[in-house]
């Protein structure tokens, strides 16, 4: 039976079809190994050979040993780990429920455009186009003992003996360092402005109809609809937080004692001083599993998983 020539056209265009996809899929491919290639050489094997290395006594130089799981023992035996854990976590929590709040009501404000909008958001983002270790030297000068700009600041009010070491006095150190960071959210004010923004005008006209006030609007309607990018917000923030290193190196180095001290500046301490590379590594995963645990907690706390209506 002579296969009729509508048949054959189909036929055709099927093999044409497998060809095609066949030839996408080439260039898929093509255009994804330099991208997966850098992925895999930059981050991806450094993530392994940390995990491997975290399992192991290893000096940097030398062939590893595996000791299993000695180095994460020490880790939660050791108090410096203690103080440096705790300290992470204070920092996390200012991060989350001051950081991100103020970031977020700056924005909030500065999204009903009244006048000078503007220009105050671009004064507050110019502390973070500075570098954190210029930010850190700056913050130095401002709480030097004895010609720093605070002591100075708080003598001229008629306090003359007045004077602190900011930085290395244990009722004022950890505060001090924070303060570095604390009120600087141009990012979260930021992308918060570029969320509200997708929200229709026609929400907030009906609402004013309605006869809601500003507050009302921005309790009832915004910060529901924008609890997503909140959620994210926490991440950047929080995760920021937990690799936090110039400011405080730059600052205290941890001081005084352990004071000031969090996970990334005791991982630097541990390579440099006394080689410990599997140690260090263990601290990197730790702080690696305490970063998912927190966009784990966001997304549930935030329903990030889920769609907003608006």
């Amino acid at each position: 039976m002579i296969p009729s020539p509508i048949i054959l056209y189909i036929g055709c265009d099927q093999v044409k079809a497998k060809r095609n996809n066949h030839s996408k899929t080439k260039r898929i491919v093509l255009f994804l190994l330099p991208a997966v290639g850098m992925f895999a050489l930059l981050y991806l094997w450094p993530l392994c050979l940390a995990l491997i290395s975290s399992f192991a006594q290893w000096n940097g130089f030398e062939s590893m040993r595996f000791v299993g799981i000695d180095n994460y023992i020490k880790i939660f035996k050791d108090k410096d780990f203690h103080n440096a854990f705790f300290n992470t976590l204070k920092w996390a929590g200012f991060a989350a429920f001051i950081h991100v709040p103020f970031g977020v009501l700056v924005a909030l404000i500065l999204s009903r455009n009244r006048p000078g909008w503007r220009f105050t958001r671009s004064a507050f983002m110019i502390p973070n186009i500075i570098s954190r270790a210029s930010l850190a030297i700056l913050f130095v000068f401002v709480f030097k003992p004895e010609v720093g700009i605070l002591n100075s600041l708080i003598r001229s009010l008629g306090f003359k003996d007045f004077s602190i070491n900011w930085f290395f006095d244990p009722r004022t150190a950890f505060l001090s360092v924070t303060n570095i960071w604390l009120w600087f959210a141009a990012v979260i004010t930021l992308i918060t402005m570029a969320e509200l923004t997708s929200i229709s005008s026609s929400v907030h006209e009906a609402a004013k109809m309605d006869g809601a006030s500003d507050f009302q609007i921005d309790w009832y309607i915004n910060i529901p609809l924008i609890r997503r990018i909140i959620g994210t917000s926490v991440v950047i923030a929080v995760t920021a937080v937990f690799k936090e290193f110039d400011v405080i190196y730059m600052t205290t180095n941890g001081g005084p004692g352990t004071m000031t001290v969090n996970i990334p500046v005791m991982m630097v301490n541990k390579i440099v001083h006394t080689n410990q590379y599997g140690y260090a590594n263990a601290l990197g995963i730790i702080l690696l599993i305490m970063g998912i645990a927190v966009m784990l907690v966001s997304t549930k706390v935030f329903s990030m998983d889920k769609n907003s209506d608006y």
